[in-house]
Order: structure tokens, then C-alpha cells, then sequence
């Protein structure tokens, strides 16, 4: 082969996406059917919001995202503190039927798809319940838990786990994302409540087990059942599906290229931390790699020149929200300091964050906030 494509989620039929034609290349995923289970909430930054959350990307493109993937389309993110109180932030997403845009993606790349569980890869060769594969070029796409990066020795990254419901007769705003922290909720993580349309919503909590000596499973039921600031969206809502899933939640590995393997999506922890967002991380990854192995085969380009547009491109963003999940660790574990750290914020503030940008008040106030809170 030229080159496999190792786990077909967001960021591995992106990278399908942009592969020529005229390589031989397979896809391989372990799901009988792709993008199913869905294991997120399905948001996309509209292309206005990516222009501010990635300055540098230039072209944007990949965000016009088709009517046919959107579910629901949102203008507004509303954030619960532990005392009931919230601000309103325009933000707008899309909300997507992610298992219907992968599958899609996937179809129309016109590649070959195969369904393979990833056992190991080592000495250049690919293990699966298959057999062995080898091609020039690998695409290691395959997940937060990746099988590839283990195999390097590259998997240190810290991992969040995560637990959804679907639900129906949902009573909130559509147009608007819900979001809710403190440690009654999710400690070190959020809740949220995404509307899809027609009563549907992803309803689900993020959870980090060294903030908490409860399950996840606990959590997310406190969440739907007692919890009041959003059990009022919640009364008559009843569960279709549930799902968990993992989500890293560190610094991006500092090089994305090792020999022939070419890391994209959250096997790279390629993900905005502070959040857990990480389809347009995956879209913008998965995209790269495949234009930087087209011009390998066909202009002698070099699989490093990955690493450099990932540097233009990601690095500040993805670092800078690693400095307020970091900075989140300070105190998501006690609510009176969330309500102190409440006193120095303001909805501008949280704009700014959530746009991966800091804050002159947190940079002027940074090294005294240990003290402060």
C-alpha cells in the first residue's frame, strides 16, 4: 500500500478526504459501521468562530459544513456556576449527526474501507485481527486509547472519561448550548445540555477520577436527576441511547511525524483541553496530513513538513487552553474558590477563553491567583 489509515473518525476520513486518487490506500476502523457509536456532543465552531479560534489557519474551507450533517445550529453558550448564577456568550456552533458526516466523508473519498481491529504495530508493520499490513505511509488516526502511539511509547497524555445521554422532550432554548460547572456537577470537567433539534439533546458530564471518588455513571444521573440548574431542562426528558467514551485532555505530543508514522486527531492528543473539543482539531489535522503525503508521493515533499503547519497553525491555541485546564485544576475541586475565581470574571472573559485567548486580567494576575483564591 501507500498508505493506511489507521481509526476512521473526524480526523481519518479528513485525511481520506485529501488523499489523492491515485494513491493506493486504505482506511481500516474496528466499528462495523462508521462515526457509531457517537462518543461526543457533535458541536462545530462555525467558520466565523474558527477565523478567531485559529488565526493562522488561512484557509477555512472545511467549515462550510453541508445542511445534510446539521442537526441543529446554535448562536449561544449559557454557563452554570455552582450558585445558580449565568452568562451568556455568543458562540456560535453547528450541530452535526457525526456518524452520518463520517460516513459520508468516508464514501465519497473514494477509498477502500476495511473493518480491522488495531492489535500492535511495530518494526514498521501493522497488527490487526487480520493479519499484517505494511504500507510507505502510516496515518495513525486511531483514537484517544491509540494502539500506534502505545506501540511508540509516545501515550503519556492524560485522559478524561466522559458519559453521554440522547434524550428526548428536552425543554431549553435550541439555539443555545448549555454548559455547567463546579463540584456538585463534574469535578475538574463540565456538564452540558447540546439541543439537536425537535426535543432531542446530547446531555452528558465529563469526568476526571483524581477530582472524585464517584463513578461517572453517578455523576451524569445526579446530573439529569437532581441537580436543579439543569433538571429544569430536563423534567420530562427521557433517555434514548447512552454512551461513553474517553477524551485526552493534555498537550499535544511535540512531534507529530516519527518515521513514516503520521499522528492525527486525539491519538495525538491534538485536542482544545480546556474544553474537550475536539472535531475541528481533527478536521484541520486529518486534512493536513493527507495534503503533506500527497505532496510527498508526487513532489518529493517531507512528512516533516507536518509538524511545521501543525506548529503554524495549532500549537498556541492548543497551548493556551492547556494553561486554563491547568489553571482549572487550582480549584475544580472546591466550589468556594469557583466563586471567588466567579468575582474576577465577567461574560467577556469566558468569550475570550473560549476562544483560546487569554484574558489581560489572568495575565496580570496569574502568578498572585494561588493566593488570591
Amino acid at each position: 500500500m501507500d498508505v493506511i489509515v489507521a481509526g476512521l473518525g473526524i480526523a481519518g476520513v479528513f485525511a481520506l478526504r485529501s488523499l489523492s486518487k491515485s494513491l493506493d490506500v486504505v482506511g481500516i476502523d474496528k466499528r462495523e459501521k462508521l462515526g457509531h457509536p457517537v462518543k461526543c456532543g457533535e458541536i462545530i465552531p462555525t467558520k466565523k468562530e474558527m477565523k478567531r479560534l485559529l488565526p493562522e489557519l488561512g484557509d477555512y474551507s472545511l467549515f462550510d459544513i453541508s445542511k445534510r450533517f446539521e442537526s441543529n445550529k446554535t448562536d449561544v453558550i449559557s454557563f452554570f456556576f455552582p450558585n445558580g448564577k449565568s452568562y451568556d456568550i455568543n458562540f456560535e456552533f453547528h450541530v452535526v449527526n457525526r456518524d452520518k458526516m463520517i460516513q459520508k466523508i468516508a464514501k465519497d473519498s473514494g477509498h477502500k474501507i476495511e473493518r480491522e481491529v488495531i492489535l500492535d504495530y511495530k518494526n514498521g508493520r501493522l497488527y490487526t485481527n487480520k493479519g499484517i499490513r505494511e504500507a510507505k505511509i502510516l496515518i495513525a488516526s486511531d483514537g484517544a486509547n491509540s494502539r500506534i502511539a502505545k506501540s511508540l511509547g509516545l501515550w503519556n497524555y492524560e485522559i478524561s472519561s466522559a458519559k453521554q445521554f440522547v434524550m428526548r422532550n428536552v425543554e431549553c432554548d435550541y439555539r443555545t448550548v448549555y454548559m455547567f460547572i463546579g463540584k456538585e456537577i463534574s469535578p475538574g470537567a463540565y456538564g452540558w445540555i447540546i439541543p439537536k433539534g425537535n426535543g432531542f439533546a446530547n446531555v452528558g458530564v465529563g469526568f476526571r477520577s483524581k477530582f472524585s471518588n464517584e463513578s461517572v455513571h453517578r455523576v451524569l444521573e445526579r446530573f439529569v436527576k437532581e441537580f436543579p440548574y439543569s433538571f429544569q431542562f430536563l423534567k420530562r426528558a427521557e433517555v434514548v441511547s447512552k454512551v461513553g467514551a474517553i477524551v485526552p485532555i493534555d498537550k499535544p505530543l511535540e512531534r507529530a511525524v516519527h518515521g513514516n508514522v503520521i499522528f492525527a486527531g486525539d491519538s495525538a492528543s491534538m485536542i482544545i483541553s480546556h474544553t474537550g473539543g475536539g472535531i475541528p482539531i481533527s478536521m484541520v489535522a486529518g486534512n493536513l496530513a493527507g495534503e503533506v503525503v500527497n505532496k510527498f508521493f508526487f513532489e518529493n515533499g517531507k512528512l516533516e513538513e507536518y509538524d511545521l503547519l501543525l506548529k503554524k497553525f495549532l500549537k498556541k491555541p492548543l497551548l493556551t487552553a492547556f494553561f486554563f485546564r491547568r489553571l482549572w485544576d487550582l480549584f475544580a475541586d472546591k466550589e468556594e474558590k469557583i466563586l471567588k475565581i466567579m468575582k474576577l470574571t465577567n461574560a467577556r472573559d469566558l468569550e475570550k477563553i473560549l476562544h483560546c485567548e487569554i484574558p489581560w486580567k489572568i495575565k496580570l494576575l496569574y502568578p498572585f491567583l494561588k493566593l488570591i483564591i
